[in-house]
């Protein structure tokens, strides 16, 4: 009896070490969010951004690897998905992109001005009001909260197209908030990791 009580808890606890090793060991694709981040942030800031011209695809030389690209991509998604970063593209992240290129368009002149900055976690946040009507003021608002809604879907439709867990979207939006910070334009705010706002 004592020796079958012992195995049982020796086996449990073999069974709840084994269960931890494979929660912690979650794969996240950092490098393939890296890239899908550097091209979505480079179209929305456009010719605005820093680095943008990065971004912009290159002219296609004699032998390059699109035939295979063409060829995966015929073979379905998952082969796809595991070569070539724009398989992360898909009609919903193209939208909510188009969409955040025209609320960043409205919000330019409001950088230019020091009124909004990017924050720590990649959000615009509001600055500085004084001297803007009202109307202004709320219309500033709603493009902020606009941007922030629409960065929040891109996240987590990011994570969808890569089939990432719920809990994984965090990460996601963590490469996305160093990017916006690292694509802001010359003279625009930025919040350094520290909660520090500095003139970029």
């Amino acid at each position: 009896m004592t020796r079958s009580v012992v195995r049982a808890v020796g086996l449990l606890g073999l069974a709840l070490a084994l269960a931890a090793c494979v929660t912690v060991n979650i794969y996240f694709p950092a490098a393939k969010v890296e890239k899908t981040a550097d091209e979505i942030v480079g179209d929305v800031y456009g010719k605005e951004g820093q680095e943008a011209p990065k971004t912009t695809p290159e002219p296609k030389k004699p032998g390059d690897s699109s035939s295979l690209m063409r060829f995966l991509t015929w073979l379905g998604p998952a082969s796809a998905q595991a070569q070539d970063v724009d398989s992360v593209s898909n009609a919903s992240i193209r939208a909510i992109k188009e969409q955040l290129k025209g609320v960043h368009s409205q919000l330019v002149p409001f950088y230019e001005q020091g009124r909004v900055g990017i924050n720590k976690d990649g959000f615009v946040q509001l600055r500085e009001t004084k001297g803007l009507p009202l109307p202004q003021v709320a219309n500033l608002k709603r493009l902020i909260e606009a941007n922030g809604n629409l960065k929040r879907q891109l996240y987590n439709e990011v994570a969808k197209a890569l089939q990432l867990k719920s809990q994984q979207v965090g990460q996601v939006q963590e490469i996305f908030a160093r990017k916006w910070r690292e694509k802001a334009r010359p003279g625009w705010w930025i919040q350094d990791d520290g909660g520090q706002w500095r003139k970029k």
